[in-house]
């Protein structure tokens, strides 16, 4: 839903800090540098597919049953990859960590899944380290993500067929980000009740059956209907105010249109839930007020 900038560090420079974070087990550090090459060259291959919106052709590892002992890239093991992560780069005190903080930051406090109304508290693996556990510390693969996102939302799911695919903040068509594909009916109330939006999804018909499955993937996995219009409902209340100010004083539709139209321009992020919001009152007072 938001694009994120291109992580600021390189997948050698966090595997570099992983290993320079690691004390008494000299082992590890020798596979993760022998095994460097190896996990650099899976990087390369995420960036290749996921430009292409094809994440889903990396085949899971483990199918469930993979045993921590199991080897993934080289001499390094499922439990070693997901060691790295947990032991020596999310960990406070370690020298990767610093690396974490500038991934999560880099957000600026909203969620790209859910299009900015969550905060990111943590990093969510796109593709799961349980499943996938070479990317376990590959920045592209580490997103910044809210709670409701990251544990209700997407979980551990990956995609296993091209439709599935939610949508990949780093790597993703440009589409995705610039076009709008998401909606809202307002629906108004009775005399002494407000209203209510009705948020769906309606991709471009010019893109093709793939993408338009996997927008409408992405917004039912993260619940997007529903969270949009628990937000827009705190917000109607202060957009009818600013309309019912302007219908005593007489200026008819256009003047209405013209503050809605000054809201809707605000807010430069097309799929953005409060511009829907302004564009669904827009159309309701088009038609009420002609």
């Amino acid at each position: 839903m938001i694009r994120l900038n291109s992580p600021s560090y390189s997948f050698e420079q966090i595997l570099n800090e992983c290993s320079s974070g690691i004390a008494g087990n000299n082992t590890l550090r020798q596979r993760i540098e022998e095994g460097k090459p190896s996990l650099l060259s899976e990087g390369d291959r995420y960036i290749a597919v996921a430009k292409i919106g094809e994440l889903y052709t990396i085949n899971c590892i483990d199918n469930g049953q993979c045993q921590g002992d199991q080897l993934i890239v080289d001499n390094l093991k499922k439990l070693d990859l997901i060691k790295i992560y947990t032991k020596y780069f999310v960990p406070e005190k370690k020298p990767a960590r610093k690396i974490y903080d500038t991934l999560l930051l880099s957000a600026r406090d909203e969620c790209p899944y859910c299009g900015g109304i969550g905060v990111p508290r943590n990093l969510d693996h796109y593709l799961p380290k349980a499943h996938f556990p070479q990317y376990s510390v590959f920045p592209y693969n580490l997103v910044p993500a809210c709670r409701d996102c990251n544990y209700d939302g997407k979980s551990n799911a990956f995609a296993i067929r091209p439709g599935d695919q939610i949508i990949q903040p780093y790597l993703d068509n440009d589409q995705f980000f610039l076009e709008q594909w998401v909606f809202a009916n307002y629906h108004s109330g009775s005399t002494n009740e407000s209203g209510y939006f009705e948020y769906y999804v309606n991709p471009p018909e010019k893109w093709c059956v793939i993408d338009k499955e996997r927008v409408r993937k992405h917004f039912d996995c993260f619940d997007l209907s529903r969270r949009y219009a628990i937000h827009a409902a705190k917000e109607l209340s202060n957009a009818l105010r600013q309309i019912m100010r302007l219908e005593p004083t007489g200026p008819g539709n256009e003047e209405i249109n013209n503050m809605l139209h000054i809201e809707i321009e605000a807010i430069p992020f097309v799929n953005h839930w409060r511009r829907i919001m302004y564009q669904a009152l827009m159309k309701e007072f088009e038609i009420e007020l002609e």
